[in-house]
């Protein structure tokens, strides 16, 4: 899967975790991914844009989880 870091958002971060085959939950501000286990993986802010940064860092989260991600 490929993803661009430059126009990235909530939307988008979601449908990949959920393709990977994590799973999403609700929270009041964030999204929190977790794999099938339950074993917490990492946030995501529900943003209409999300700083490059910081979708870096959730990216790098998700590939030490085991999900195949191209940047």
């Amino acid at each position: 899967m490929k993803i661009s870091l430059t126009d990235c958002n909530c939307k988008e971060l979601i449908n990949l975790c959920e393709k990977c085959g994590f799973i999403v939950f609700h929270g009041r501000q964030h999204e929190k991914i977790k794999d099938k286990n339950g074993k917490f993986i990492t946030t995501i802010p529900r943003h209409s844009k999300i700083k490059r940064e910081t979708a870096r860092g959730i990216i790098k989260q998700l590939k030490n989880s085991g999900c195949d991600i191209e940047w």
